[in-house]
């Protein structure tokens, strides 16, 4: 469609320039817009292809604008864009029918593949609408961040809150995922319905099926009582099922079942009960290898995966740590007051891999808090529990690496630690552009980096890239 007509609306004028600019260098006719006021009388009047909305706008929100919009346009896409991404706007533009959801600043390339996702649907047939989540979606549940990785968390929580489809919530162990599986319960028709936690992994393989399904009186040694199980116990709501890999085959045999019928029965009875409860799963394990290898059903898989979460580790995030650490500096705190992180402490934090995630982190930062006392927390409060990071060389007097540290120290009494990850930083960046010919997309993905943020170190370090 080289002839789409976009609407921007967004209140800053280089954004609407750039973005204008971009477009129609690719064919498409543009319109901007500042307001809501103006955006809604020119989508009146123009009636685009496509839109693009800011959410922060001087005379009110667009994701008010969004619901306006989605009534009176019901067949035209609109892309819902913040410099602020939480979840629970997330959530909103999700459950409001947005399109699509970016983060500013905005990636003109992630832009550009929206604008021909959006095109390719016009011109298909179209799907019929998916259901909406209500508008109780204020609260995080423990979910921080603004990194692209936890954004596209954030978007994924909001489809899955929309539907009541199998989610399976993938990640290493301190991500986060159940977490993830609370806020998808939480935002969800089942909202007010219990929502039954379960470690797969922590359960006697012999007392497995008892726990899920439960029991009657006399079933084994021991049940000298009728027991409901889980299943039972998350009727109406949700049953979260972590480390879903550990589940032994014959429970899985049982729990494939209960997703082709929704019917249950104890062990010991023949009764059959029915259960309205929906199945979120998680785990840390390969499930895809381990169907393969024959350690996991084939079939329950895919009917446990028919949406698929993400956690992403905290190295793939580092730019949430100080946010992070603050969260739980103040929430470790208890309401009082801190003299909070200095800077060399933060930098320290952002410059491990974190192996234990999202977790470790917690816990690094309450011990970091009790050993500081009423000091501000510098780098060695964390030395006990943190350690050295990864790959670290063992106390070797001719290790280069201690020999550089040694006069970095020496040469800058007052900031060594600081000077240190500074001329390591800009090494990293010098040479990871080298090793991709000068491309920045590619050196960003090499050392982990978000494409902006690896262009801003650029700007920092006064580097260029490689002709």
């Amino acid at each position: 469609m080289p002839d789409e007509r976009i609407l921007i609306i967004d209140d800053e004028p280089a954004i609407c320039h750039a973005f204008s600019r971009f477009l129609e260098k690719r064919g498409r006719r543009t319109a901007t817009a500042a307001t809501v006021a103006a955006g809604l009388e020119l989508a009146r009047r123009l009636r685009p292809d496509l839109i693009f909305l800011d959410v922060s706008l001087p005379d009110g929100n667009g994701l008010d604008l969004l619901a306006v919009l989605n009534r009176e346009f019901p067949e035209t896409p609109v892309v819902v864009i913040t410099a602020h991404g939480t979840l629970d706007t997330a959530v909103r533009a999700i459950s409001g029918k947005a399109f699509e959801y970016l983060i500013k600043p905005l990636d003109l390339d992630r832009a550009w593949d929206v604008v021909q996702r959006a095109e390719a649907v016009q011109a298909a047939t179209p799907a019929a609408d998916a259901p909406v989540v209500g508008d109780d979606a204020a609260a995080y549940f423990g979910l921080v961040g603004r990194a692209p990785a936890i954004q596209e968390v954030y978007k994924r929580i909001g489809q899955a809150a929309a539907a009541d489809s199998g989610v399976l919530i993938l990640g290493e162990t301190g991500t986060g995922k159940e977490l993830a599986a609370r806020a998808i319960h939480g935002l969800s028709p089942r909202r007010d319905g219990p929502f039954i936690a379960v470690n797969c992994g922590a359960i006697p393989e012999t007392l497995v099926e008892s726990e899920l399904f439960g029991h009657v009186r006399g079933a084994f040694t021991g049940a000298a009582a009728d027991r409901p199980g889980r299943f039972e116990q998350a009727d109406g709501g949700t049953l979260f099922l972590d480390e879903i890999g550990d589940l032994p085959a014959a429970a899985q045999v049982k729990l494939l079942r209960f997703l082709d019928t929704r019917q249950t029965e104890r062990l010991g009875s023949a009764e059959t009960r029915t259960v309205d409860a929906r199945i979120l799963a998680a785990t840390n394990r390969d499930l895809e290898a381990d169907v393969t290898d024959g350690r996991f059903r084939a079939d329950l898989f895919y009917r446990l995966s028919v949406l698929r979460v993400r956690m992403p580790p905290l190295r793939e995030r580092r730019e949430d740590i100080p946010l992070l650490a603050r969260h739980f500096l103040r929430r470790s705190a208890g309401g009082e007051p801190t003299p909070g992180f200095t800077d060399a402490a933060l930098a320290a934090l952002t410059a491990r891999d974190w192996p234990g995630n999202v977790r470790e982190l917690r816990n690094a930062v309450e011990h970091a808090r009790v050993t500081a006392g009423r000091c501000p927390i510098l780098p060695e409060h964390f030395a006990v529990l943190a350690g050295a990071p990864a790959g670290a060389a063992d106390n070797n007097p001719d290790d280069p690496l201690q020999d550089w540290v040694a006069r970095v120290v020496t040469a800058n009494p007052d900031a060594p630690y600081e000077t240190a990850l500074r001329q390591v930083e800009r090494e990293l960046l010098r040479q990871a552009l080298a090793a991709e010919n000068g491309n920045q997309s590619a050196a960003a993905r090499r050392l982990g980096l978000h494409r902006n943020t690896f262009a801003r170190k650029l700007q920092e370090h006064n580097l260029e890239p490689a002709p």
